[in-house]
């Protein structure tokens, strides 16, 4: 620990002036997920700004810095429910007064709990510079630009006939089986009006082009439909997959999931 140096950032102007100043830092604040501190680290848990959630007309904003017992807290009947019981599933009370949602979302070569229905839930981020703000998907959160930081989570709130959610693999590790699903889906006069299928483990799995071709069918779906969909399905998994070595299991367990979620319509 001698070697290791620790800047504790008060506010976003210490924060950028830090990152600006200090070369090669890292942002850490709960540390839930490293076994060791970088040698240069900039602790943001201090900061007010990044700490809130505001509820608005058709989205949940939240500050990075807010912890999974703090989004607990929060009436659940006005969040989203497949993140709220993402945000639950989540790790022991202990865990969870740690850990951030910036820190579940940006974690290294693993997509966490909570980016499955961030992603179906179509999400963006803020982030900031000194002198810009920009807006991202959330799947734009590998390639944040150089001395921008996240400061904000919005996400859409929506009302679903179907929302499921399941977390894969062990309930208190992450390990190769772990992953998120998450099924979202509205009808209209017996017909699919809107559908999300994400995925989140080694890699995150959402495919436009898969729920699109399912806008419009009628209810309840065929057994060769959905046997369709569940064959394409495995197509964009083995794609998207095929440079992680996932698990054979992870993939049956999408599938599965994808087939009994399809025959839930009705």
């Amino acid at each position: 620990m001698s070697s290791k140096q620790i800047f504790n950032a008060q506010n976003l102007n210490d924060l950028f002036y830090f990152l600006k100043s200090i070369n090669d830092s890292t942002i850490v604040s709960g540390c839930t997920q490293i076994k060791e501190l970088p040698e240069k680290a900039i602790a943001v848990r201090s900061i007010p700004e990044l700490n809130f959630a505001i509820k608005r007309e058709t989205r949940f904003d939240f500050g990075p810095e807010i912890t999974l017992s703090q989004i607990l807290r929060l009436d659940p009947s006005k969040v989203p429910q497949v993140f709220y019981e993402a945000v639950k599933s989540i790790g022991n009370s202990n865990i969870r007064n740690m850990a951030t949602l910036a820190g579940n979302i940006c974690a290294k070569n693993y997509r966490h709990t909570l980016f499955a229905p961030l992603l179906a839930l179509d999400s963006k981020i803020e982030l900031k510079s000194e002198k810009e703000t920009a807006h991202i998907s959330i799947t734009g959160i590998d390639t944040i630009p150089e001395n921008f930081v996240i400061t904000r989570i919005m996400i859409p709130v929506e009302e679903w006939d179907v929302s499921i959610f399941r977390r894969l693999g062990p309930s208190h590790a992450i390990t190769e089986n772990s992953a998120s699903f998450v099924f979202l889906a509205n009808s209209v006069k017996n017909q699919i009006a809107n559908i999300r299928i994400a995925f989140a483990g080694p890699f995150s799995l959402r495919s436009q082009e898969l729920e699109n071709k399912l806008l419009g069918a009628h209810l309840p779906l065929s057994t060769t439909m959905i046997q369709e969909t569940v064959e394409e399905a495995a197509v964009i998994f083995d794609e998207k997959s095929e440079k992680k070595g996932t698990s054979a299991v992870l993939k049956a367990q999408f599938l599965n999931l994808v087939k009994s979620s399809l025959e839930q319509l009705t």
